[in-house]
């Protein structure tokens, strides 16, 4: 008997749940046929009475990677997005409404796009990332989860030892300033956050305040958000593989500084060999750098390097024909006479004699 009574109310609690998810379920879809019935979606809220306030944040995923050949940066990230709409209001007591994205198509949404993006893409895998809120006040809050690849117009005049700012523009497609107003939704410099320690692998991250401003188009104004990502050079990199090796090879030209006079072909090897591995190393560079119209700092060191293993080339060729083949002496202008008398000196003694040889090559015999 005990036992049928309490199989009598788990049926009976059941269905009661039930019952109230069932009117729940109900009570929400009326409210939504309700609130869609006359709705305009291609109709901004506030229409004729001030512009819509939108308010957005940014919470970064990741940052990178940061390419200096086509001068462009990526981010991951949730991009939220929030407006009111009063003609979308409810009763209080409903509260939040969570609402599949396939109702926020029959909604009006700002048309907020990347200004200085050079691609970017909706996360769809294994379902779109995109959720949204109504709340009883008619306001939305609707977040996407995007992968952006922006431009950053770099200035590498002092690269590797340079620091970059890379550009977020953020604004209306087709509306200015008199029908969309953009603004951050925590306020300057708190609304671009970042999910976890950014580590990147060539820079570091010092800051990323956030504005936002008005510009002129084509004699429009819109309304525009800005971050900025302020990024500064790692150059551990570069000194282990460039300075480092650049400067090992001119060191390495100065070996011929101690090589005899006289041993021309390994002097001239020497200062051939590390004229070419500088080249190699310059062409290996260029692989991984920007192709830019200007000098860089990186450049200037490599020019100068070239220069020292020129002068060292010079040196030699300066030494060499400057003093005589076998002693290294300066020449001067007696050593004909100074031939002469030893000449004269040997035929005293009658004997055959070989001169040393000068750099005139003269033969002389008894």
């Amino acid at each position: 008997m005990i036992n049928n009574v309490q199989l009598f109310t788990n049926k009976t609690s059941k269905y009661d749940h039930t019952t109230i998810v069932s009117r729940r379920t109900n009570q929400i879809s009326t409210i939504l046929d309700g609130l869609l019935k006359d709705y305009q979606a291609h109709t901004r809220p506030n229409f004729g009475d001030g512009p819509t306030k939108v308010h957005l944040d940014i919470l970064i995923n990741s940052f990178g990677p940061i390419q200096d050949m086509d001068m462009s940066y990526t981010i991951n990230c949730y991009f939220r997005q929030g407006w009111r709409d009063e003609r979308l209001q409810f009763a209080e007591e409903v509260g939040v409404l969570s609402l599949s994205t396939k109702m926020l198509e029959r909604l009006w949404r700002p048309d907020t796009i990347f200004y200085n993006s050079q691609y970017s893409y909706l996360h769809t895998i294994p379902t779109s990332n995109r959720l949204w809120r109504l709340f009883p006040n008619g306001s939305i809050w609707y977040s996407s989860r995007i992968t952006v690849k922006a431009k950053c117009n770099m200035n590498l005049k002092n690269f590797p030892v340079d620091t970059q700012i890379c550009h977020l523009l953020i604004g209306s497609f087709a509306n200015s300033a008199l029908d969309i107003q953009y603004n951050w939704r925590l306020g300057n410099n708190k609304s671009v956050n970042f999910d976890t320690k950014v580590l990147l692998s060539q820079f570091d991250l010092i800051q990323y305040p956030q504005y936002d401003e008005i510009t002129n188009t084509n004699g429009r104004n819109f309304s525009v958000l800005r971050a900025d990502f302020v990024l500064k050079r790692h150059m551990g990199y570069y000194i282990l593989q460039v300075y480092v090796p650049s400067s090992m090879l001119v060191m390495l030209s100065w070996v011929s500084f101690f090589i005899h006079r006289e041993a021309t072909a390994d002097r001239v090897n020497v200062g051939v060999m590390t004229f070419l591995s500088l080249t190699t190393l310059n062409f290996d560079i260029r692989n991984y750098t920007a192709a830019v119209s200007y000098l860089t700092a990186i450049d200037w060191f490599i020019i100068m390097a070239y220069v020292f293993l020129l002068a060292s080339l010079l040196q030699f060729a300066f030494v060499h024909y400057f003093t005589k083949f076998g002693f290294g002496e300066p020449l001067t202008c007696y050593q004909n006479s100074f031939d002469e008398d030893l000449l004269d000196e040997n035929d005293t003694k009658g004997n055959d004699y070989n001169l040393r040889p000068s750099i005139f090559h003269t033969d002389f015999t008894n």
